[in-house]
């Protein structure tokens, strides 16, 4: 097996130039890789921080060369749906040193076999700081010709922490008890807000792992009453429960690793091949980090520069294709839902649906969605499926955050009140 330069150029073109409308979390345009927003080191496609505090996130990428790139970032608000706020003035929302700020802290890679720089920031620092809550996107330009040209966004919320944010996640749920589904019950104590209307004023998004695919959006309080909003049994907040995420390790440039069947070199790169994959018949009895990956290596110190790219193969075996429908692979590391660029191809030889994407070493949490032809993408509210290749087990350990916003009429600005993040548990 040969990958040659021109291949893999267009093999980076395939993964890395997605165009998405409306997009919520970091996301690559072109040129870069291995995009990534941590707190604490945690892998988190969606931070959220509280407004005036020191807390902070990292963003870090590659991009493939030992050339020197200038790089800048970009600060924007955005409102609940994530469009630009069209009435606030930067200077409103944001107190910085200047609107593009270069990203000074980079590195070569050593000991590898594919060439890369890593770039990485943290956020807010000295040069640039929020001013109000609220959605925002942050948007990476590279600065080498003589209008900037972005490579990647992410995005991220700054809360107030002004309301009380409480829910728990049942499997006795408006469509199943103990079967297929997970219910969101959650309560808004708002006592402090000049609320005038809580059906309009109030607005809510649940997220589950990360996943906007099948976010729900603006759900109605079931109940109100003096301040106080109750998401108790809406139907809207039944969540396919899905399985545990798979999972495997490439750790060494020199040997196989959790899950994994081969590491071999085919000139000029480096090929390891995920053991094959099987549908789902059962729930998987096994921890997982509900779809986040780790950067990590065995064979070298640091895992930001001394860690190897390797081109990834996964194989799904499905004895005859899915009627009218496409597979997508999924996970935090991938923005978390359908994205085009992880879409699968059905090998009518070997009956799998298939993939070879470019990644660095390390642990990953990975599952297959199943999506209807002709789905737009992302789809918010979509179609997408886990019981067909996962299934969906009431079990499943699961994550949902809850992001609440305020705003009234007159009100230039949507504001990020509250914010909590539950965990189904196992039972």
């Amino acid at each position: 097996m040969t990958l040659t330069s021109k291949t893999f150029l267009a093999l980076l073109v395939l993964l890395f130039s997605a165009t998405r409308s409306g997009a919520q979390q970091a996301r690559i345009i072109s040129t870069v890789a291995t995009l990534r927003t941590e707190v604490n080191g945690y892998l988190d496609p969606l931070p959220v921080i509280a407004l005036g505090s020191d807390e902070d996130f990292e963003v870090s990428f590659d991009e493939f060369s030992h050339n020197y790139h200038r790089f800048l970032y970009r600060l924007e608000h955005l409102d609940r749906l994530w469009r630009p706020s069209s009435d606030l003035f930067f200077s409103e929302y944001a107190e910085a040193t200047q609107t593009d700020i270069p990203i000074e802290d980079y590195t070569e890679s050593q000991n590898v076999t594919t060439l890369y720089t890593h770039y990485s920031f943290r956020f807010p620092n000295a040069d640039i700081r929020p001013l109000v809550s609220g959605n925002y996107r942050i948007t990476i330009l590279l600065d080498d010709d003589d209008e900037p040209l972005p490579v990647a966004e992410v995005y991220f919320g700054v809360t107030e922490n002004a309301v009380a944010v409480k829910g728990s996640v049942t499997t006795d749920t408006e469509t199943d008890y103990n079967d297929r589904h997970q219910q969101v019950t959650f309560s808004v104590d708002c006592p402090s807000l000049p609320i005038r209307d809580c059906r309009e004023d109030i607005f809510t998004t649940v997220l589950q792992n990360g996943r906007w695919d099948n976010a729900v959006i603006g759900a109605p309080p079931t109940s109100t009453a003096l301040g106080h909003l109750t998401w108790d049994h809406q139907r809207a907040l039944v969540f396919p429960a899905g399985n545990e995420y798979r999972k495997f390790e490439i750790l060494s440039a020199r040997y196989p690793g959790l899950n994994v069947e081969s590491v071999r070199w085919f000139d000029p790169y480096i090929h390891a091949t995920i053991s094959t994959d099987e549908v789902c018949r059962n729930y998987l009895t096994t921890e997982d980090q509900n779809g986040i990956n780790v950067i990590r290596n065995t064979d070298n110190q640091d895992d930001a520069t001394e860690t190897e790219y390797m081109v990834t193969h996964f194989a799904l075996h499905v004895p005859e294709p899915f009627d009218d429908a496409d597979v997508y692979l999924s996970g935090k590391w991938t923005t978390g839902g359908i994205v085009p660029e992880w879409k699968l191809t059905y090998n009518t030889e070997s009956r799998c649906y298939e993939g070879a994407f470019m990644l660095k070493q390390g642990y990953y949490n990975y599952q297959y969605l199943v999506v209807p032809q002709g789905t737009s993408l992302p789809a918010p509210n979509s179609t997408s499926h886990t019981i067909a290749a996962e299934g969906d087990h009431f079990q499943t350990s699961n994550e949902y955050r809850i992001l609440v916003y305020f705003s009234t009429p007159g009100c230039r600005y949507h504001r990020l009140v509250g914010t909590t993040l539950l965990h189904s548990r196992k039972q």
